[in-house]
């Protein structure tokens, strides 16, 4: 009987080292996605959906993003319509960055040493009153996904 328990106590515990030895050397690096084709994934294809707005929708995508863009001028016209700049004939680049939840912000502008310090303020306001957005899509992880874009602008106050 003694030799039983001995027999069994040595088949438990050599078959409990060997699993625990097998768990500890396996190596997870099996699991990792390389870098490049993370960076591939995350690029921008004619697949994905750009931001939108709702009455944008039933558009061609092409058409889509020129009328985002013709929406974002006339809301942004509109704000500034009464708001009094400097002479100004300067064509200015807004970068403009749109969350997952469609919300705008201003990331860049420029050339940004021109503009006085209220008249920046003034456009940054305009770009953060814009109706939030229909989101990006990025479709082949189906997230959204935040994303920037660059849209000449001038005062036009000469």
């Amino acid at each position: 009987m003694l030799n039983l328990i001995k027999n069994f106590n040595i088949k438990f515990y050599s078959k409990w080292l060997l699993f625990v030895i097998t768990l500890v050397s396996c190596d997870s690096n099996f699991l990792k996605v390389p870098e490049s084709e993370i960076k591939a994934a995350s690029k921008w294809s004619s697949n994905d959906q750009p931001p939108s707005f709702p009455e944008c929708e039933d558009l061609k995508i092409e058409d889509q993003l020129t009328c985002f863009r013709d929406k974002i001028e006339t809301e942004m016209s509109n704000f500034l319509d009464n708001k009094v700049f400097p002479l100004d004939s300067t064509e200015y680049k807004l970068t403009l960055k749109i969350d997952i939840t469609g919300s705008f912000s201003l990331d860049n502008l420029s050339p940004q040493n021109i503009l006085d310090n209220k008249s920046f303020l003034i456009i940054q306001e305009a770009v953060e009153q814009l109706p939030n957005a229909l989101p990006a899509i990025k479709t082949n992880i189906g997230e959204f996904v935040e994303v920037k874009i660059s849209i000449p602008f001038k005062l036009n106050y000469e």
